[in-house]
C-alpha cells in the first residue's frame, strides 16, 4: 500500500551537521578588532503567479454524484506577493569573543496576511500530515516567532543566536546556528537569494584547521546537536504533571573533515542520531472507527481521535561525501553523495476512512482502524541514498552553462520493514515548478459513492523519489551604455526533466484491507514530465538584484492514474476510481532583492 509514500519519505529528518562551510572551509580569525559592531542582510519582495498547479482543467462528471465538485479541477490561478526583511547583526567584543544573530521580520508573509507558517508535509491521499516531533523533527525552518500582527506582537522570527569563542587551539561556536554542508541536499541553511526555509540547530561546535606545507589546508570539526528536547524547565513550567525522561530527547553528533587544495576541496561528514524511545508507546493521535461508541453519541460508524503511532528507539547514521573542483579558470564540477542507515520508529498513523454517510449504510468499512508504522515491532530499518552533481562553465564572450543532475531513492513498498525514501532539503531547487511547488491531483477515493480521500498533490515541494537532470544556458549583455546604473544583465533558458524510481501512487486496497477483489490504482508511468523556464536578471545600483522567471510544465504519465487490475470489482465497497489525465501548468515569479 503506497498511500504513506510522502509521509514516510519525510519521517526521518536527514541528520545535519553543517560543521564546515564547504565553499570556504574554516579559517580562524587571527587579526580582529575589539568592540566592533556590524550588520548585513537583505529585504526581499517577491511576486508569484501560477496557473493549474493541480494539472487539471474543468471536466464535469469525472466524479459523478459528488455534490461539492464533480470534476478534479481543484483550483486555477494562484497569485500573491510576499516579503522578508532579514537582519544579521555581529558584535565583536574582543579578539576572542563575538556574537552573531539572525532575525527575520515578516518572514515570507504574504501581502495582506500576518501569520508565519512552517513547511507542510503533503501525502497524496490523506493531505497534510503532522509528524511526531521526537521521531521526525525537521529542524527550525520558519517556525512561529512572536505574535501575529493581529495580536499586537508583530511578525519577528529569531532564527539564530550564537557566540564564537576563538582560541589558539580552534574555534568554539555555541547556540542556535545555521546548518549547511556541501551542495545543501542534506542540510541547507537557506541563505541563497531565493531561500525560503533554512536549517538551524541548537548546537555545540568545535572547528579548527591546519595549514600544510604545500599551501593546502585540512579542516576539522566536531558538533553535538540538541535536535528535540522532551523534558521542561521546572522553574518555569512547574511540576504539576509528569515530566518526560531525558532519554526521550533526540540528540545527534557529527564529525567532519574537509581537505582544501588550491583548486579543489573534498570532505566527508559522518553523523549519528539517537533516541531511547518509549518502546510500544504512542507518538500521535489518529481517527479510529468508534465501533464501541466510546464517545457516547450513539453512533458506531463515526470516528474518534485516540492515541496511535508506535514508538521505539532511533539509531541513525549518515555518511555525506562532498567534492568540488575548479579547473581551466572557467569550469566548476561539484558532487555530493549521502547514505543514511540504521533504525527508526516512525510513529506514524493514518486516519481510518469513516463511512457515516446515509448512502454508505450497510457497507463494511474497509479501513476500520488507522494504519500504523512500524507494522511489526517498534522499529523500521532505514536505507536511503541521495546524490547530486553540478557543472558550471563561464566564458569571456558572456555565455555560461549550468547543469544539475541527481538521485533521491524511492520506496516501492512503503509498508515493508525498510524505509528507503527521503527528500532533499526544500531550499535546494532545480526548477520554477518541478520539486519547488506541489503538483498534480491524486485520484478521488470513493467508498459507497462518496468521495472520502484523494485530490491532493502527487509530488511535493522538494526533490523526492526522483532521478532528475537540468540544463541551463545564460548570456550576459552589456547594457550600461543605455542604462548606466545596471550591471550583470543576463537572459537564460532552462530545461528540466525527471523520472521516478518508484510509483508515487500505488494503492492496492486488497492488500491494505484484506477484502478480496478490490481495485489497485497506480501511476500510468514513472516520468514526471518536462519543464522549460525562461529567465532575465540584473543588478541595479550595486545592491539591488532583480530576477524574473517564467515557465511551463508539461506533465508526464506519473500524474496520470490507471487501474492496474480491471477485473477486480466488489460492488458497494470501493467504486472504480475515476481520474482526469494531467494538463499543462504555467508559472511566473519576479524577485527584488535589496542587499545591505
Amino acid at each position: 500500500m503506497k498511500i504513506l509514500k510522502k509521509l514516510i519519505s519525510c519521517v526521518i529528518f536527514v541528520i545535519s551537521i553543517s560543521v564546515i562551510p564547504a565553499k570556504a572551509g574554516i579559517h580562524l580569525i587571527s587579526n580582529v578588532h575589539a568592540a566592533d559592531f556590524s550588520a548585513h542582510g537583505y529585504y526581499r519582495i517577491r511576486f508569484e503567479y501560477t496557473h493549474d498547479l493541480d494539472l487539471q482543467r474543468p471536466n464535469a462528471g469525472i466524479v459523478p454524484g459528488d455534490p461539492e465538485n464533480d470534476s478534479n479541477d481543484r483550483f486555477g490561478t494562484i497569485a500573491f506577493g510576499q516579503q522578508r526583511f532579514r537582519f544579521l547583526p555581529n558584535l565583536k567584543v574582543n579578539d576572542h569573543i563575538s556574537f552573531h544573530g539572525g532575525i527575520d521580520l515578516l518572514d515570507n508573509i504574504l501581502f495582506g496576511q500576518s501569520k508565519v507558517n512552517t513547511l507542510a508535509i503533503s501525502n497524496p491521499i490523506t493531505g497534510t500530515v503532522a509528524l511526531p516531533e521526537a521521531n521526525g523533527p525537521l529542524g527550525v525552518i520558519g517556525t512561529n516567532g512572536g505574535d501575529v500582527v493581529g495580536g499586537g506582537g508583530g511578525n519577528i522570527n529569531v532564527r539564530q543566536v550564537y557566540v564564537d569563542l576563538i582560541t589558539s587551539g580552534g574555534k568554539f561556536r555555541l547556540g542556535r546556528q545555521p546548518s549547511h554542508w556541501g551542495l545543501g541536499i542534506l542540510t541547507n541553511d537557506g541563505m541563497a537569494k531565493e531561500g525560503d526555509f533554512g536549517d538551524t540547530y541548537d548546537r555545540v561546535l568545535y572547528a579548527a584547521g591546519v595549514d600544510l606545507k604545500n599551501g593546502d589546508r585540512l579542516n576539522f570539526a566536531l558538533a553535538y546537536d540538541f535536535a528535540f528536547e522532551a523534558t521542561r524547565d521546572p522553574s518555569i513550567a512547574g511540576l504539576d504533571t509528569g515530566v518526560e525522561s531525558n532519554w526521550q530527547d533526540v540528540s545527534q553528533g557529527g564529525l567532519a573533515l574537509l581537505y582544501q587544495g588550491h583548486n579543489y576541496q573534498i570532505g566527508l561528514m559522518g553523523a549519528l542520531r539517537f533516541r531511547d524511545g518509549n518502546d510500544g508507546g504512542t507518538t500521535t493521535t489518529a481517527t479510529f472507527i468508534d465501533t464501541l461508541d466510546a464517545d457516547g453519541d450513539g453512533d458506531t460508524s463515526d470516528g474518534i481521535e485516540l492515541p496511535a503511532g508506535v514508538d521505539g528507539d532511533t539509531l541513525l547514521y549518515v555518511f555525506d561525501l562532498y567534492a568540488e573542483a575548479n579547473f581551466k579558470k572557467n569550469y566548476r564540477l561539484a558532487f555530493e553523495g549521502v547514505y543514511i542507515g540504521g533504525k527508526i520508529a516512525p510513529g506514524v498513523a493514518i486516519d481510518a476512512i469513516i463511512l457515516d454517510d446515509p448512502a454508505q449504510s450497510g457497507i463494511t468499512n474497509p479501513l476500520d482502524s488507522p494504519i500504523q508504522l512500524p507494522l511489526d515491532g517498534v522499529q523500521n530499518d532505514v536505507q536511503i541514498f541521495l546524490a547530486a552533481a553540478e557543472f558550471d562553465a563561464e566564458w569571456d564572450f558572456g555565455g555560461e552553462v549550468h547543469m544539475q543532475a541527481g538521485y533521491a531513492s524511492g520506496d516501492g513498498a512503503p509498508l515493508s520493514s525498510k524505509i528507503t525514501q527521503v527528500g532533499f532539503r526544500p531550499d535546494y531547487d532545480v526548477a520554477l515548478m518541478m520539486f519547488d511547488v506541489p503538483l498534480g491531483t491524486s485520484p478521488a477515493v470513493r467508498v459507497g459513492g462518496i468521495t472520502e480521500q484523494g485530490r491532493k498533490p502527487m509530488s511535493p515541494n522538494y526533490i523526492n523519489n526522483a532521478i532528475y537532470g537540468s540544463l541551463e544556458y545564460k548570456h550576459e549583455f552589456d547594457i550600461t551604455s543605455g542604462v548606466p546604473w545596471a550591471d550583470d544583465f543576463k537572459m537564460g533558458i532552462k530545461g528540466i526533466t525527471a523520472y521516478a524510481p518508484a510509483n508515487n501512487i500505488d494503492i492496492d486496497f486488497t492488500e491494505i484491507t484484506g477484502v478480496s477483489n478490490l481495485p489497485r490504482i497506480l501511476n500510468a508511468s514513472k516520468w514526471y514530465g518536462f519543464e522549460i523556464d525562461l529567465s532575465a536578471e540584473a543588478t541595479f545600483f550595486e545592491f539591488l538584484h532583480w530576477k524574473t522567471v517564467a515557465g511551463a510544465f508539461f506533465p508526464g504519465g506519473l500524474y496520470d492514474i490507471k487501474n492496474d487490475e480491471l477485473t477486480r470489482s466488489t460492488a458497494g465497497i470501493i467504486d472504480p476510481i475515476l481520474f482526469d489525465n494531467a494538463d499543462i501548468a504555467f508559472a511566473f515569479k519576479t524577485t527584488l532583492f535589496f542587499e545591505f
